[in-house]
């Protein structure tokens, strides 16, 4: 009896003692201290900076910083068009053969619609249907506030048609991990070794 006595109280003491340690307590897992990369700023020439709402072809709301930490391979298009844009789409479909599956899993491909009127969540889900587009592919619409937005800082030029159509800029945009445009692929049908050497700069 005097020994279970004894054991309960030396437990007691020990107790006592770790909590009278504030500096053990802190570097505990009660730490509320940030890895240095989750309190990095972003730069100013960052697209994330944009604070603009969009809804996904999933219907899910999110803002371009949800791809923060991703290589971003992204292109202005509308899913009405029937020349320039699904060429668009071939050629980042190419930019993504061209690259492994170990690669592929540090990469996203982002299209952004130019047409709010039209390119509706279920629209943009036909799309990706029709272009066969897999769970890599994220598909985006908003307000035409947002969109002549995102235009702008991209340097996409777009410019409504009495048809319902555009003419439009036809850009390929590689963004870091920041969101920074670090390369722009201009044209259809392009040579694309100096844009894939960009993504796989930024992979390393």
């Amino acid at each position: 009896m005097k020994k279970s006595i004894l054991t309960i109280t030396l437990c007691a003491i020990l107790l006592v003692s770790c909590n009278k340690n504030p500096e053990v307590k802190t570097k505990s897992c009660c730490s509320s201290e940030k890895p240095a990369s989750a309190l990095k700023e972003l730069s100013g020439e960052s697209v994330y900076n944009l604070a603009s709402a969009w809804t996904s072809s999933k219907n899910e709301q999110l803002e371009l910083s949800h791809f923060r930490d991703k290589i971003v391979i992204a292109a202005m298009v509308f899913t009405h068009c029937e020349s320039a844009c699904p060429r668009i789409v071939a050629d980042m479909q190419r930019i993504e053969s061209s690259l492994s599956e170990k690669e592929l899993e540090q990469v996203s491909f982002l299209l952004i619609s130019m047409d709010p009127e039209r390119d509706t969540p279920a629209r943009l889900t036909e799309f990706a249907a029709a272009h066969k587009l897999n769970s890599n592919w994220t598909l985006i619409c908003s307000s035409p506030d947002a969109t002549m937005e995102i235009a702008n800082v991209l340097g996409v030029k777009v410019k409504k048609l009495e048809s319902g159509g555009f003419d439009h800029s036809n850009i390929i945009h590689v963004f870091d991990r920041e969101g920074v445009v670090v390369k722009q692929q201009n044209g259809f049908a392009v040579e694309q070794e100096a844009t894939i050497k960009a993504i796989r700069t930024l992979i390393k």
